[in-house]
């Protein structure tokens, strides 16, 4: 599907009708990736912060 696709308008005596075309699987992709990502920020945070009071890391 195109960019061009997504909206059309079509013009008939005067009604406009518009169509909208709505991606559900690309939608639920990319929450699953952003839930992904949102989890492993906050494992690493964690993770790192454990990592600083344990003196794992000389800094």
């Amino acid at each position: 599907m195109s960019q061009n696709d997504c909206c059309q308008e079509e013009h008939e005596n005067g009604n406009v009708t518009v169509r909208v075309n709505v991606d559900v699987p690309k939608i639920i992709k990319y929450l699953c990736i952003t839930g992904v990502i949102i989890v492993g920020i906050i494992f690493g945070t964690k993770t790192f912060k454990h990592m600083l009071e344990h003196d794992f890391l000389k800094l």
